[in-house]
């Protein structure tokens, strides 16, 4: 008897088919938390359709990987270069297919209320206090804890004998894993400058944010996705064919256009504000043995419990202190300055006076900066050439690209309303 084939209606792919796994993956209690995490925690308040979340996210992600993958086997080129480097047989491939599905699908498993915001709330590793924890670490210890019987003794395992370090190392886990060289390889579908994660939410967040500005050709992404050779090295990476190195650009630039036009917007970082400092004091009052900060890997059954409605109660019940009211009443702090994405010396000369101005006059501020770079040099996106099948750098080909390898560094100081 065939395994059942379950499908879901998406907003980005249309249908989205599961196995009976994956179907009991995503109807565990700890993987339904997700759909009470927004994806864009409160930017509903500036574009109110934003009403996603991170588990309508997770399956696209899954479907994103799936085709990228299934893209990339279907070169003969690259097909035999897997064959021949990693000894795979026919089988390997919808083996590895799978582990790429489970690595997507759960990638987001690990997230905090309110999804990114408020992220400073993470404990630290140690009592020195420079590194938190991230939720990918999060997502990784939350998989091998609740999700390891499903993983490993699911029927449908029996054919693929699949571990769950496996499914781990694809979300960066490198702690055990005899199985390092191509799952690092495919590591990049999931994690990367053109992975599969990026690939959806830019689509999605502009379905549901009304906007264009993170639209690109996903059918050409897909099919120009391939394997690429560094000819110094001789190491397989994920690369784009050169003549779609155009896409690679595109999504790069949708991202930029995204980020100065939503993730940055002005009334969505008031809100990340408030949350943030909200959330602090919900932390402080109802859970005072983490002091402040989300419970750490080592109590993650605390952790679980905790999603957006969980702290949206607990703001209504008046634990949010002032900036849980002003969440509550819309009366979100104002920006009254703002530099250029990239400042000259006189507008950080015009922030230090109104900041100055607004502390002698005791009025309560906080102040924001953009520090997330558009394009990453040492994970530039590599184009291969279709013949040889070796690699050069996108920033190597494309001017617009090498203009966009500086960090952004604009300031906004934001005052509460009187």
């Amino acid at each position: 008897m065939a395994d059942h084939i379950y499908e879901i209606r998406d907003a980005v792919y249309g249908f989205i088919q599961l196995d009976e796994q994956e179907w009991d993956i995503i109807n565990h209690p700890v993987y339904q938390r997700l759909r009470r995490i927004k994806q864009l925690s409160l930017t509903d308040m500036a574009y109110p359709g934003a009403q996603h979340t991170r588990l309508e996210h997770s399956f696209g992600v899954m479907q994103m990987a799936t085709d990228i993958f299934n893209s990339i086997i279907s070169k003969e080129r690259a097909r035999t270069l897997l064959k021949d480097r990693y000894h795979l047989k026919e089988s390997g491939f919808d083996r590895y297919r799978k582990i790429i599905r489970l690595a997507a699908l759960l990638h987001d498993i690990g997230h905090a209320p309110f999804s990114h915001t408020g992220e400073d709330l993470m404990p630290f590793k140690s009592s020195d206090m420079k590194k938190r924890y991230d939720h990918e670490e999060y997502s990784i210890a939350i998989i091998k804890k609740y999700f390891k019987d499903i993983i490993e003794e699911h029927p449908i395992n029996a054919n693929y004998t699949i571990k769950v370090e496996e499914v781990t190392a694809l979300l960066g886990d490198t702690s055990k894993c005899a199985f390092q060289g191509i799952l690092l390889l495919f590591k990049g579908i999931i994690s990367g400058q053109l992975d599969a994660d990026r690939a959806d939410y830019l689509l999605r967040d502009s379905i549901h944010t009304g906007v264009n500005y993170g639209m690109y050709d996903k059918n050409r992404l897909i099919n120009c996705i391939d394997i690429g050779q560094i000819q110094d090295t001789g190491d397989l990476v994920l690369a784009v064919q050169n003549g779609g190195w155009h896409i690679a650009e595109s999504l790069v630039l949708a991202r930029y256009q995204m980020f100065t036009q939503v993730y940055f917007h002005k009334t969505r970082r008031a809100y990340d504000h408030h949350v943030s400092c909200a959330v602090k004091e919900i932390l402080i009052q109802t859970y005072p043995q983490f002091d402040g900060f989300y419970p750490s890997t080592d109590y993650l059954d605390e952790y679980v419990q905790m999603d957006d409605w969980s702290m949206y109660g607990k703001i209504k019940e008046g634990f949010g202190g002032k900036h849980g009211s002003i969440i509550l009443e819309r009366n979100h702090y104002r920006k009254i300055y703002e530099t250029g994405l990239l400042p000259k010396l006189e507008e950080d000369e015009e922030f230090e006076r109104q900041r100055a101005i607004v502390e002698s006059k005791g009025i309560d501020y906080f102040e924001d900066e953009a520090s997330t770079r558009w394009y990453k040099l040492d994970k530039d996106v590599f184009i291969c050439d279709e013949d040889s099948g070796y690699v050069q750098e996108l920033s190597g080909i494309s001017p617009i690209i090498r203009h966009m390898v500086d960090t952004p560094r604009m300031k906004r100081l934001y005052v509460e309303k009187k």
